[in-house]
């Protein structure tokens, strides 16, 4: 089981846990008359899941699935009896209201109740449905019970973690992609794929994470993680970007790999490379391109640090990095519209594609990254907001009790005796 980023345990805290919670289970289960330890133990097995959340969902479809094919069992055998072909017509019943009722994980098990229930003698059907509910019920509490008391699940944790980790790398995608486009460079841009691979798997466990912090928004999962939800709707939201710049990163790297292409095919053609390659005015473009991922670079080390670790002192440069990549974004077009003018009789199709499509790349990435760095801004402003209200009023309430506290002295002295002005001497 991985413990952290970089190695293994040899018993992971799950598996040991899963060990504890089947052993108590199958012994609290042996103490209950009627029960089944073995399907306590199950229970616990099962139900002992990564986070709280899913543990108490599971137990709660097993529950429900074992009463529901006990009850389905119990009506058939007593109008029909334990006869083989009532079975199959229950089994068939357990499943059709499993179904409608959208619990289609839980239909196996209860069918396996309703064959287990039917299969018993006479004597024991009542007392087998009681002690399989019962049993389902101890396994089902006490592997909460061990997933909350020892060393409870914390994914809030590893969730930043993987997001700093990301915030790290990705700048020098940005940077990467446009350099590799400026060098027609195919080694660098094959490169900056591999790289993304890499990436991509860390998203996936950023999205692992946050499947399990979306379930933290009440009962225990929500006292131990901590995480409000508005957090967690800002972490969604990081998650989905990441997603959608590694799309666009992507893209960039196959423009890069289709401008090479185009390049062999001119050499094989005994063509010379077009000259507006080498134009002052694309090279002045490739400037503004190299100076604009450098800013997504800087503006995105910056979000994420707001977003994951609170950074509330980068706010000012959040916001000054916007409003340089508005005017460096008009600067770009501005020389693309140089550069096309300027070779317009003489310009490559697919060159002019290419620059068309890495701008557009790049503003997209800025767009989104700024409605992000928006969304975090207004979140940081907002829960300073509350708290200012909240130091506000905790202050206020200290100044009346304060006022309440001399008032009470003036009227009735320090020691409670009745003070100056009371009629007490009369």
């Amino acid at each position: 089981m991985a413990n952290g980023r970089g190695g293994t345990a040899l018993i992971g805290l799950r598996t040991l846990k899963t060990g504890i919670a089947t052993a108590l289970a199958v012994f609290l289960s042996g103490l209950v008359p009627h029960s089944e330890p073995v399907l306590a133990g199950v229970a616990a097995i099962i139900c002992l899941q990564p986070s709280i959340s899913a543990s108490l969902q599971k137990g709660l479809t097993r529950i429900q699935a074992t009463i529901l094919g006990g009850l389905v069992g119990l009506a058939f055998y007593y109008l029909f009896g334990n006869h083989v072909l009532m079975l199959g017509v229950a089994v068939i019943v357990v499943i059709r209201i499993c179904n409608w009722l959208r619990w289609e994980q839980e239909a196996s098990l209860a069918a396996l109740t309703v064959i287990a229930v039917l299969s018993k003698v006479p004597e024991e059907v009542l007392s087998y449905t009681l002690g399989r509910v019962t049993s389902t019920l101890i396994g089902i509490a006490v592997a909460t019970a061990i997933n909350i008391l020892v060393a409870p699940p914390r994914h809030l944790p590893t969730f930043r973690q993987e997001l700093k980790a990301l915030t790290a790398s990705f700048p020098g995608l940005y940077r990467q992609a446009v350099e590799a486009y400026a060098a027609n460079d195919l080694e660098m841009a094959q490169r900056m794929l591999q790289e993304l691979e890499r990436a991509e798997a860390e998203v996936k466990i950023l999205q692992q994470e946050l499947k399990h912090l979306q379930g933290a928004q009440t009962g225990f999962s929500m006292f131990l993680e901590r995480i409000e939800f508005e957090d967690y709707l800002l972490f969604d939201r990081s998650v989905h970007f990441l997603q959608d710049v590694m799309e666009k990163v992507r893209d960039l790297a196959e423009v890069t790999q289709k401008r090479y292409q185009r390049k062999q095919e001119l050499l094989r053609e005994g063509r010379v490379q077009d000259p507006a390659y080498n134009s002052p005015e694309f090279q002045e473009l490739l400037h503004s391109l190299r100076e604009l991922a450098v800013l997504l670079g800087d503006l995105h080390h910056c979000v994420f640090r707001l977003v994951g670790e609170r950074e509330v002192g980068l706010m000012p440069r959040i916001r000054h990095r916007a409003g340089e990549f508005e005017g460096l974004q008009d600067r770009v077009r501005r020389r693309l519209r140089d550069w096309e003018l300027g070779t317009i009789h003489k310009l490559d199709i697919s060159l002019l594609m290419s620059a068309h499509r890495i701008i557009f790349d790049l503003e997209e990435i800025g767009e989104d990254l700024l409605g992000l760095a928006r969304a975090a801004l207004a979140a940081v402003e907002e829960k300073e907001g509350t708290d200012r209200l909240r130091r506000k009023k905790g202050l206020k309430e200290g100044e009346d009790k304060d006022v309440l506290g001399r008032k009470g002295e003036d009227q009735y002295g320090k020691d409670g005796a009745a003070g100056p002005g009371t009629g007490a001497g009369a």
